[in-house]
């Protein structure tokens, strides 16, 4: 699956609606590629309410233009962060977290 098809998807936990996929979290942490270090799936961005990208806004460092980034936090307001050992399944149709997945503040 290509990342463009996971975005977007919705997700479900227990039968339940949860949301969608707004974005996901890499992190740089194996060995050595080259220059790079190996990027690793680290989660999930979830928005409970819609599908569209925080353009950035989700960085605390980000705060320009002030009414771009305070209209995106409120329509992203509920975004959590879904560590990737919480999903259990990914299709087409949509992803399955866990029962008892956690939730965590998507802001880097």
């Amino acid at each position: 699956m290509l990342l463009t098809e996971l975005i977007g998807l919705p997700v479900r936990a227990a039968g339940e609606a949860v949301g969608y996929v707004t974005d996901v979290r890499f992190v740089l942490d194996g060995p050595p590629e080259g220059r790079l270090a190996r990027a690793r799936l680290h989660g999930l961005l979830v928005s409970p309410r819609t599908r569209g990208s925080f353009l950035g806004y989700e960085r605390s460092t980000v705060t320009s233009p002030r009414l771009i980034g305070s209209f995106l936090a409120w329509r992203h307001r509920g975004t959590v962060l879904v560590l990737w050992p919480d999903v259990v399944s990914v299709t087409t149709e949509g992803v399955t977290l866990a029962a008892g997945y956690r939730r965590y503040d998507p802001v880097l």
